[in-house]
């Protein structure tokens, strides 16, 4: 019918911290259950990616010097850096100030109170530092307002959340690699309601390299796609080596056999399995390796394992002509972003678990208005005056 709106489904508002590229972000609008109405991130060319794909309502900043915005927020979307809590690295969790950034989380929560959270990040934060670590991180979660405040007498003053830990192999979420990370889901206990489990609609059926990098495949010239950036022995090295091995299957004392103390090192693709971890950065033999051709894995074939869309173009300065500089700037925003897929099922999830309930979500006005950064009270008035004007 001519002139007719189309309305859309109420959605709730949803804040979302160390955002980076917009992963988490972006899977969570493509739940059609949240909007994302604010987000911080302190990466510059993460930062311009998420303006290029998802909108400018993400500030670049340093979240600890960052007051928290007087806007409307249901859902608190959480990334904090994993870095110091894998059991790839030093594993060195509260020690560093990298490792203490849940501390904003937990002041985001203790002034926001929003219905439910999500908190990402790799399983090694359950044993850092001997399990102290994740006892800290469970209390700051769990009670944020009595961690915020230093004050653990404050009994049932400020928010108390409900909380879930789960560790999920995001490959039975829909994303074709084997990427398991901690889940932290969490509901405000006023609700009576306890967190979902998180659904594995994937499981024992993955997505595979074949499916998403072999049935479609992706065209020379297209966003982010480089190739040739390999040099002769690294491509020589790489023809010694069969689908789904790595730098072990070069006989030793070879002239191209290498040492690697991860298995991620000169690994080729299986094509008949999900992808290995995608991962952020690392030195020679780390880029991920094609299962067909002898080269490193491109950023938009990487983009593909994270089940990020083609037409999500990510930047890294029109002015950086040499890709050999510019293919790490991309490669650290894609290893570093929750999956897509991934996140559109746990948002989910932990929507549906608000929406049963009875926590209300928001129209398209309101949230329009949030994004604009209007505090509630505004908003308020802005739709009684809208209403009246209409009438």
């Amino acid at each position: 019918m001519r002139g007719h709106r189309v309305v859309r489904p109420k959605r709730y508002a949803a804040m979302s911290l160390f955002s980076g590229c917009g992963g988490m972000d972006l899977g969570a609008e493509a739940s059609d259950t949240a909007k994302v109405v604010w987000a911080i991130d302190n990466e510059h060319w993460a930062v311009e990616t998420y303006r290029r794909n998802l909108g400018k309502h993400i500030v670049e900043g340093d979240i600890t010097t960052t007051d928290v915005p007087d806007i409307a927020c249901d859902i608190l979307l959480a990334g904090p850096p994993c870095q110091d809590y894998s059991t790839l690295w030093n594993h060195d969790g509260l020690m560093t100030a990298r490792g203490n950034l849940f501390r904003e989380v937990a002041r985001f929560l203790h002034e926001l109170q929003p219905a439910g959270f999500v908190l990402e990040n790799v399983p090694g934060l359950l044993s850092a530092n001997k399990g102290v670590a994740w006892t800290l991180v469970r209390h700051a979660l769990k009670s944020p307002s009595s961690f915020v405040s230093g004050d653990i007498r404050s009994g049932g003053r400020g928010v108390h959340y409900d909380i879930s830990a789960q560790v999920v192999d995001m490959a039975d979420l829909g994303v074709p690699q084997h990427r398991e990370r901690l889940i932290v889901i969490g509901v405000r206990r006023d609700l009576g309601i306890r967190p979902p489990i998180i659904p594995a609609p994937f499981q024992g059926k993955p997505r595979t390299v074949h499916d998403v990098l072999d049935v479609d495949p992706i065209a020379l010239g297209a966003p982010n796609h480089e190739v040739g950036l390999d040099s002769n022995d690294v491509i020589e090295r790489l023809k010694l080596i069969p689908q789904g091995a790595n730098f072990e299957a070069v006989p030793a004392g070879h002239p191209l056999a290498v040492k690697g103390l991860i298995s991620h090192v000169y690994r080729r693709l299986d094509p008949n399995k999900p992808s290995y971890t995608v991962i952020a950065g690392g030195g020679g033999g780390t880029h991920g390796y094609h299962h067909i051709e002898p080269r490193r894995l491109s950023n938009r074939e990487k983009a593909r394992l994270q089940s990020f869309p083609d037409d999500f173009v990510f930047e890294f300065g029109r002015e950086e002509r040499d890709r050999r500089s510019a293919y790490p700037r991309v490669r650290r925003q894609i290893g570093n972003a929750v999956p897509p897929k991934a996140a559109e099922v746990i948002v989910g999830a932990l929507s549906e678990a608000l929406k049963a309930a009875g926590v209300p979500a928001r129209t398209g006005a309101e949230l329009a208005a949030a994004r604009k950064g209007l505090p509630p009270s505004r908003r308020v008035l802005l739709e009684s005056t809208t209403k009246k004007a209409a009438s």
